[in-house]
């Protein structure tokens, strides 16, 4: 579809110079690996782990075994799996060549690289010239928040949805044009989108994609009723077939300690623009934030005054800004909103939105005002560029120095019940004395009592007593572990291992991990999904067949 619109001027030259500037802008962390960041220790500790079930023939690995010093935790029974599945084929891809610091900066390249491509499709596919989609594309690449959920935060599965976040919209446009794949493609880069980053997709969800497509729902009002039917068939669809990731993330939260994920500095009243005494993000934060939502203010503000879809992405742009100052604070408390973590998460929509307008609009350097209001925007971006070049400059020294992100655990994914001081940080993980108890221990003391550690955190367990033994493994507990032959288990007090009673006698017994009724019904729920796009899909070749023959 791509290729055709581009005419003479083909995919291949737009893709390849994408892909240079991806490796530009990604050239830091490709050369000295991935750098400290907010984040950047969760990817280290997670991407090898994932990585290794992947490539071991487990496509959809959910549990991490080495996490927690060993102890394990069900990190993607919650976080979204898109980035690491990438990060698992770069693994393939380069035959495990690359440790996986450089393995991840390449992953970033890939992803940075995508987001320029599906920004390019969806600009050309809005009849955008080539020349602007191209520049259009390194603009979003280039976006402050863009580069600034790389190198500061390392916001990999944030970073990720810039690639869905066009694919959506030309999802959107495909259907309003009745294209023959539009339902399929809007169902798939919305499932991707979902997949990417949860609290993103949904802030994505209430503000862009309504707009939009109440937007093409006007324009088609009265040639095609039926839009805001194939649309909605299509997000739907999209979820059923996010589900396998959705249904367990939204089921099983009781059992982990989820609630960090929107407490202490993830609570969204510390990142209102208008209240930044409240902020406990470090300072530059502020900073950067607030010049991204100046300059792309302004940037908006110039293309006031134009008409149709150039309108729309101001408005989507400006309001997206007012939902990030504060101004409707009541809108954050709801009880999904409110537990996206940052209003300013947003600025991925303002950045899409806005440099879609200015792509849009024609003839806007001829303008005295629109050119000194995006001169002015030029310079309020200018400095979220420099405060996050200082920072990458400072985080290159420290990996020049040796002094590289450490591995470490996120808190929200330690089993429900474990205990916490009162004062504890969201770093501070303090798992004394858990990390220091046995592979087994068993009571009374029986005759045998021995477990030997096999693949990906399961184990095999050989007991013989003359009574019923408590049996305690060095495992957090989660519901999907299962003792074979079947065995209840529990999770004891304090620090919640896994525990069940085995009967006397010889017992030859394996613990591992069960398919959960949660994961079942996802993929169900997906199956289902995916036959019917494909029934969608093909059924209108069949029914022109048949009105042809008729």
């Amino acid at each position: 579809m791509v290729a055709r619109i581009d005419g003479d001027l083909g995919l291949a030259r737009p893709l390849f110079l994408l892909a240079l500037a991806a490796v530009a802008l990604m050239l830091p962390s490709l050369v000295w690996g991935t750098l400290p960041s907010h984040s950047s220790l969760h990817n280290l500790t997670w991407a090898p782990q994932f990585s290794e079930q992947v490539l071991s023939g487990i496509l959809y690995p959910r549990w991490l075994p080495e996490s927690f010093d060993g102890l394990g935790a069900p990190t993607f029974y919650f976080y979204p799996p898109l980035t690491f599945w990438v990060d698992s084929l770069v693994r393939g891809l380069t035959l495990d060549l690359l440790s996986t610091s450089w393995r991840l900066s390449v992953t970033s390249a890939v992803l940075l690289w995508a987001s320029g491509a599906a920004m390019h499709a969806w600009l050309r596919l809005q009849n955008v010239e080539r020349q602007a989609a191209l520049f259009g594309a390194l603009a979003y690449m280039m976006a402050p928040y863009h580069l600034i959920d790389h190198y500061l935060r390392g916001a990999i599965a944030e970073f990720a949805a810039y690639a869905a976040l066009p694919l959506v919209m030309a999802g959107v446009s495909l259907v309003a044009r009745r294209r023959h794949a539009g339902i399929f493609a809007l169902a798939a880069s919305y499932a991707a989108l979902v997949m990417s980053h949860l609290p993103t997709a949904l802030l994505i969800s209430f503000t862009a994609i309504p707009a939009y497509t109440l937007f093409e729902a006007y324009q088609a009002r009265m040639s095609d009723p039926f839009f805001l039917l194939r649309c909605g068939l299509g997000f739907v669809l999209g979820l059923g077939l996010a589900a396998p990731y959705l249904l367990p993330a939204l089921d099983l939260q009781a059992f982990v300690l989820i609630e960090w994920m929107w407490l202490y500095a993830f609570q969204i009243d510390h990142s209102f623009l208008l209240t930044p005494a409240s902020w406990v993000q470090p300072s530059y934060m502020f900073v950067v934030i607030a010049s991204c939502a100046a300059g792309w203010s302004l940037a908006s503000l110039s293309l006031l005054g134009r008409r149709g879809p150039v309108l729309l992405w101001v408005a989507v742009s400006l309001g997206a800004l007012v939902l990030m100052s504060g101004l409707v604070p009541w809108l954050w408390h709801l009880p999904v909103i409110a537990k996206v973590g940052f209003s300013w998460r947003l600025l991925i929509v303002v950045e899409f939105s806005a440099i879609t307008a200015v792509c849009l609009a024609r003839g806007l350097w001829r303008e005295r005002a629109p050119r000194l209001l995006l001169l002015l925007a030029a310079a309020a971006l200018t400095v979220a560029a420099t405060v996050t070049i200082r920072g990458i400059v400072v985080r290159v020294e420290l990996a020049i120095k040796g002094e590289v992100p450490a591995e470490q655990d996120a808190r929200e994914y330690l089993p429900a019940g474990f205990p916490q001081r009162s004062d504890a940080s969201y770093a501070d993980l303090d798992l004394e004395p858990a990390v220091r108890s046995p592979l087994i221990a068993c009571s009374p003391t029986p005759r045998v009592c021995r477990a030997d550690a096999g693949r990906f955190g399961a184990l095999r367990i050989e007991l013989d007593s003359d009574q019923p033994t408590t049996v305690v493994v060095r495992r957090f507990a989660f519901p999907a572990w299962r003792v074979t032959p079947p065995l209840p288990t529990t999770a004891i007090d304090p620090y919640r291992l896994v525990s069940f009673v085995a009967p006397a006698g010889r017992q030859d017994l394996r613990l591992d991990r069960q398919t959960l009724p949660a994961e079942r019904w996802g993929w169900i729920v997906a199956t289902l999904s995916l036959i019917s796009l494909v029934l969608i899909v093909a059924w209108r070749p069949v029914a022109t067949g048949i009105r042809r023959r008729s």
